[in-house]
């Protein structure tokens, strides 16, 4: 299965919100409008289908600027869309066996292509 968002990825753990009454952090309003558009981009553009065994994820960003940023952040983030939209059952290492992570620079672009593959077959799913 290969897709591609076509947003720039923020960070879930870097950009949350303390409430100061309680003491709890929340994902930004940020994060929180990239998940809402990511999840209805998956849900028109692509057919999900549920992926139950373990999986190879291969994830490329595209950065629009050469700012700095953290790969793992942008990693944790796309995971936890692929479980909130339905296609992993979680994102714990049992499930997701194997992920590499590619960067590259393009001016003005910014996206994400995620290919999962089945761990167990190491052919496309």
């Amino acid at each position: 299965m290969i897709f591609q968002l076509p947003f720039n990825t923020p960070s879930k753990k870097n950009s949350r919100v303390t409430d100061r009454r309680t003491g709890r952090s929340f994902p930004s309003e940020d994060y929180r409008n990239w998940h809402k558009a990511a999840v209805t981009w998956l849900r028109t553009h692509y057919k999900i289908e549920k992926i139950e065994g373990p999986v190879e994820i291969h994830l490329t960003f595209v950065h629009s600027t050469k700012r700095r940023k953290d790969s793992d952040n942008g990693t944790s983030s796309i995971f936890d869309l692929l479980v909130d939209v339905g296609i992993l059952p979680d994102d714990c290492w049992t499930v997701i066996t194997d992920h590499h992570v590619s960067n590259r620079y393009e001016k003005g672009v910014s996206c994400c292509t995620v290919e999962i593959e089945r761990a167990d077959s190491g052919g496309p799913r």
